[in-house]
């Protein structure tokens, strides 16, 4: 009978061939449908795993999970591996410890046994994690590189991250680098990713190895994987393992952002914003950071915030910017709880709130923040709460936060807080003022010309008030004006 019916749709279709030589797309789609279903129903299991196929994902038909199953369970049980796999994979979807779970348990292992990697994957899976099997990791692992061994490039990568990692296995760095090769050397391009960041980062205790790492990431990137096209873009910006190429990084940069990689979208704004390409470009930085915050990146919310705050490369826009540096603070960004606490403390974008502020602050302070440790610190001083000033302002000091260590001084100067000690004043004016910071380049040169805690040094203090002058700083300005009126005197 099955002879049959397939010799008269083979006389059949023969028939349509010949009216009509090669038919459109959508006739050989119908075609084709026909063809296996004419070939599943006369018994070949390779046709009716295609048609169960069809069914499951609504190809060429209506989408139907019980055809599917039917067509599945059918090529499965005359031993076709991928049906097998498929069936399980449906049955799984039961619950757990359920009649079809276990029935999904029984084939998938099945498949796993007679070689398919995927099936050994899956049971790898489920041994490890629980659920539908009872956890047991050290059959997992034996699953893992049974489909490893067998050659399967995926198992291979997991393998040998597992290997680096110490994870569920025990650590051995030079096998699972090698694994790692083996998948990647297969065309595995996840593979490639990790071996890529491996020697760009020196994990696991790799040695860092920019040439190797560019070359991973190059075959990576080649074949689509977004993550290596944003890390070769950055080593091409940055000129790690490769002579810089500011077009060939952006190419590749653009290319990763385009594929979701949202941090690449970020290194973009950032390159923009930077100059990094070319003339500086805000309106672009702008874009890039705006793509990257409306997918979660809490540091492109942050920049987003600033340039609209600021009316950089888009209109100024106070509520706007409010709005990013509440949304990237809530993702954890230290930079945005400080800016937002700029604003709320100034009243910018929306109501003025002191309180509110000094909580933000203290988000930021905690998280490590010098500028904020020393900005909530300075809250402190002008509450009366010395400890708790000296404390945060101190922290933000040793941190490298300029205005912080003026302000230090100008506590030791004053005696708030802490003992009245010119020669420290003096000490954290001259780091601050080091660092740029206008009002210690005048405070120092203020000591200087008068002798306090330091020796008296008019030409030093000439050259810290001239600093401070050309930064703008009005006193300073006065202050040099004075001496240099004092100086005039002399014969």
């Amino acid at each position: 009978m099955q002879r049959k019916l397939i010799s008269a749709f083979c006389l059949w279709l023969c028939s349509q061939l010949a009216a009509s030589e090669l038919p459109s797309g959508e006739a050989a789609a119908r075609l084709a449908l026909e063809a296996y279903r004419a070939a599943a129903q006369a018994g070949d299991p390779v046709a009716q795993f295609k048609l169960g196929w069809l069914h499951a994902h609504g190809q060429w038909v209506g989408k139907d999970l019980a055809q599917a199953r039917h067509w599945y369970t059918l090529a499965a049980r005359q031993g076709e591996t991928a049906a097998q796999y498929n069936l399980a994979l449906l049955l799984l979807e039961a619950p757990a410890g359920s009649a079809e779970a276990q029935e999904g348990l029984a084939w998938l292992r099945r498949a796993a046994e007679e070689g398919l990697a995927r099936a050994q994957l899956k049971l790898a899976e489920l041994l490890e994690a629980g659920g539908h099997l009872p956890a047991d990791p050290q059959a997992a692992m034996a699953w893992l590189k049974r489909a490893a061994d067998g050659g399967d490039a995926a198992a291979q990568n997991n393998l040998g991250l597992r290997l680096l990692e110490g994870r569920g296995l025990a650590r051995d760095p030079q096998a699972g680098l090698a694994w790692l090769i083996r998948a990647a050397e297969a065309g595995e391009a996840t593979a490639q990713t990790n071996l890529g960041l491996i020697y760009m980062d020196g994990q696991h205790g790799v040695a860092v190895d920019p040439v190797a790492a560019v070359r991973w990431l190059t075959r990576a990137a080649e074949a689509g994987e977004a993550l290596a096209q944003y890390r070769l873009g950055v080593a091409l910006d940055k000129g790690l393992g490769v002579p810089r190429d500011a077009a060939a990084a952006r190419k590749w940069l653009m290319a990763a952002a385009e594929g979701g990689e949202r941090a690449a979208a970020t290194y973009l704004g950032l390159a923009y914003e930077a100059g990094s390409f070319g003339a500086t470009d805000a309106a672009a930085a702008a874009q890039w950071y705006r793509r990257a915050a409306e997918a979660g990146d809490a540091l492109a919310a942050n920049n987003l915030g600033v340039l609209l705050r600021d009316g950089r490369g888009l209109d100024q826009d106070l509520a706007a910017a409010r709005q990013w540096f509440q949304r990237a603070a809530q993702a954890g960004e230290l930079l945005a709880w400080y800016n937002l606490g700029l604003m709320l403390e100034q009243g910018q974008g929306g109501p003025a709130d002191v309180g509110a502020a000094q909580e933000a602050y203290v988000k930021a302070a905690e998280g490590g923040l010098p500028k904020a440790q020393g900005r909530l610190g300075w809250l402190y001083v002008n509450q009366g709460r010395y400890p708790e000033a000296i404390k945060w302002l101190m922290r933000a000091a040793e941190g490298g936060d300029a205005a912080a260590q003026n302000n230090l001084g100008v506590l030791y100067e004053q005696g708030k807080g802490v003992a009245r000690d010119y020669a420290q004043a003096a000490r954290w004016y001259r780091k601050a003022a080091e660092a740029g910071e206008r009002n210690a380049q005048n405070n120092l040169g203020v000591l200087l010309r008068d002798g306090i805690g330091v020796r008296k040094n008019i030409p030093e203090a000439i050259e810290w008030f001239k600093r401070a002058a050309a930064q703008g700083h009005v006193k300073a300005q006065l202050n040099l004006a004075q001496l240099y009126e004092q100086l005039s005197g002399r014969r």
